[in-house]
């Protein structure tokens, strides 16, 4: 039996790759070059003192706005995330009385990404989308651009996928109608960072080589170094060594020029990998003591963690089982380090939200002050004017009389009449907001049922892990994998919700063809569908358009199909069809799966009601998700209806405006 410490390689695709997209990532974001993000420059002292005493001496509205983005810019720099932050409060309620809309849109998006840095992500999203909705209206559309690809970013860490690809293509079509190249090649590394994640490789390759041919004309070495190594590394995955090296060999080239060690330990790191992969221990051996060197003197603790733990696989290759064992638990000690490190962190930015939860709250309190005073003074002016109608009343109150009586009478029944319809509205809002409270805590056991399973089995392992067989410890753990990949749908699908009832996601209708969309959604599903052997096929009018936002029904398809795959019996097939009914475009998903009763169709999206029935690989759903259908469709003028019969299949049909 032959020992083995070793781990999936994509775990260094995850900390050489994604550190370095978020680098690049920020670089967009802000649109510094991306040297003076890598080189963790601190703004002097002398320089943020000076610009504090400026602030304080200036007259002029305009000037004082200007310091005070320096100031927040500065603090953002050094980096204090925090007093940024404060600052740019103070910048937002000054901008409130003297600034302009694109002061605001300016604001809004560098509070958005504090809070992206902060990893605050739904804050992260508010302030970016009011950013891109102001510098829409201002008719900006390159800082438009540029807030899109923000929070395409925002939904690629939240896991979001299609969302990120969706809003990066839309940031894409910005910045090539104004021939930004710099916008443009950033926009194809984003979303090649996205295939990657969704294991589609070539495809990647085929956007960063794009980025890589803008970035060589441009003459900007630090992107093209890190579009150089997501090439190598997508190449690596594709096991097409020669190119991977190769690739990683050009953007060495470049990091060694800048003296950028962080990088070239990286790069040692990766050729370790490459090598061990290639089934060439001694040669891997060389970059990995390298890496292990040059990691000790930069103090990288993350990339000793990888090098000890690459050096593990290399001593287990050879059967040094004893080295193996001591570079893992010095890998484990380091990882451990830093895990505690980064706990303490999350600990102090709980207290800090907090803080920051309580400030808006005591200003939520002195705006509510503010209001009751305006209130006072309406009121007394009401007093006024109603005092001098009594008098001009009373004055023709005898000519008058008659048709007064009469006027009254009629406002009594109408104000009567207004109550009813009042007192109605509130005892269905009563309805829904105690069928969402039943609804929420259905979905809280549904969480809760997993995590309990996953605490079991997890425990299971822990204390009896040397009992296990093999076969055991598998089940074991293909359970967790199957609970968890459960458990994060139903969060994911919870979020967007949320989202979408906190009235963050914007209506933008426009014209689009309703079958490349059906198309697009197809093939972000057809990883899932091959798992069950199901085929996809769509019928959809080719030339059929319709006006809706395009994001919108983008979820609405993905959740229709992705349901369709749940219910679907092993190598079927899944038909959607698009056609013109009726004055208006009719969109149909249709399976032949386990079906639905006449009771079960009747307590589809509704809150007040919940319909579980496991998938035929027993997935478990929630209702959320065709809830959350409904909602968009109805936003876009349209209907959701379902059409099922049991063992024979379901057919989910919405309808949307005709363009």
């Amino acid at each position: 039996m032959t020992l083995t410490f070793r781990s999936p390689s994509f775990h260094f695709l995850r900390t050489g790759f994604n550190r370095f997209f978020l680098k690049i990532a920020m670089v967009i974001l802000i649109g510094q070059p991306f040297v003076e993000l890598n080189a963790a420059i601190s703004p002097e002292k002398a320089v943020i003192d000076s610009l504090k005493q400026a602030i304080a001496t200036q007259t002029s509205a305009e000037s004082k706005i200007q310091s005070l983005f320096a100031l927040s810019k500065a603090y953002f720099n050094e980096p204090s995330l925090d007093a940024s932050l404060e600052t740019d409060f103070q910048l937002l309620e000054f901008i409130s009385q003297y600034g302009t809309k694109a002061d605001s849109a300016k604001c809004f998006r560098h509070i958005g990404l504090i809070y992206l840095q902060k990893a605050w992500y739904i804050k992260s999203l508010e302030n970016l989308m009011r950013a891109q909705q102001l510098y829409g209206e201002i008719g900006d559309s390159s800082l438009q651009a540029t807030s899109l690809m923000n929070v395409g970013i925002v939904h690629d860490c939240m896991q979001n996928l299609p969302m990120a690809v969706s809003y990066y293509e839309k940031a894409l079509k910005y910045f090539v109608r104004k021939n930004d190249k710099t916008g443009m090649a950033g926009c194809e590394l984003n979303i090649a960072i996205v295939l990657i994640k969704q294991k589609e490789y070539a495809k990647a390759c085929e956007n960063l080589l794009l980025a890589v041919k803008i970035y060589e004309k441009t003459g900007n070495d630090s992107y093209l170094a890190a579009a150089y190594l997501n090439l190598g590394l997508a190449y690596k995955k594709m096991k097409n060594y020669a190119l991977a090296i190769d690739y990683h060999e050009k953007a060495y080239k470049i990091w060694k020029q800048a003296e950028d060690q962080y990088h070239i330990c990286c790069y040692h790191l990766n050729m370790g990998e490459i090598m061990l992969d290639m089934g060439k221990p001694d040669e891997a051996y060389n970059y990995l003591t390298k890496a292990e060197s040059l990691a000790k003197t930069n103090g990288s603790e993350d990339l000793l963690a990888r090098a000890y733990e690459f050096l593990s696989d290399y001593n287990a290759d050879k059967q040094n089982y004893e080295s193996a064992y001591k570079y893992l638990t010095r890998s484990k000690l380091i990882a451990d380090s830093i895990l505690n490190a980064q706990t303490a962190e999350k600990v102090n930015q709980i207290q800090y939200q907090y803080e920051i939860a309580k400030r808006e709250a005591t200003n939520e309190h002195l705006v509510k002050q503010n209001l009751d005073k305006e209130l006072q003074i309406s009121k007394k002016n009401l007093v006024l004017y109603i005092l001098s109608g009594i008098i001009v009343f009373i004055a023709v109150l005898v000519l008058l009389l008659v048709n007064q009586n009469r006027l009254k009478r009629k406002a009594n029944q109408q104000l009567e009449e207004q109550n009813d319809l009042i007192k109605a509205q509130k005892n269905e809002l009563i309805k829904l907001n105690a069928s969402k409270d039943k609804f929420l805590s259905i979905l809280a056991h549904d969480i809760k049922n997993p995590l309990s399973s996953i605490f079991g089995i997890s425990k299971l392992l822990l204390n009896d892990y040397e009992k296990l067989t093999e076969d055991e410890k598998r089940v074991f753990t293909d359970d967790i994998h199957t609970l968890s990949a459960n458990l994060f749908e139903i969060i994911n699908t919870l979020l967007t919700w949320s989202i979408s009832q906190s009235g963050m996601i914007a209506y933008h209708p426009d014209n689009f063809n309703i079958a490349d969309l059906c198309q697009k959604t197809i093939h972000n599903l057809q990883v899932v569908a091959k798992q069950k052997d199901i085929k996809i096929a769509s019928c959809a009018d080719e030339g059929l358009s319709v006006l809706a936002d395009e994001n919108m029904i983008l979820l609405v398809l993905h959740n229709l199909i992705n349901n369709a795959i749940k219910y679907s019996y092993t190598g079927t097939e899944i038909q959607i069809n698009a056609k013109q009914a009726n004055g208006h475009v009719e969109v149909s998903v249709t399976d032949s799966g386990i079906g639905l009763t006449r009771e079960g169709q009747a307590k589809l999206f509704r809150y007040d009601q919940h319909h579980r029935s496991k998938g035929t690989a027993g997935e478990k759903g929630t209702g959320l998700g065709l809830i959350l259908c409904k909602d968009f469709v109805e936003q876009n003028g349209g209907t959701i209806s379902v059409t099922s019969e049991i063992k024979k299949g379901s057919t989910f049909t919405f309808t949307l405006p005709k363009a």
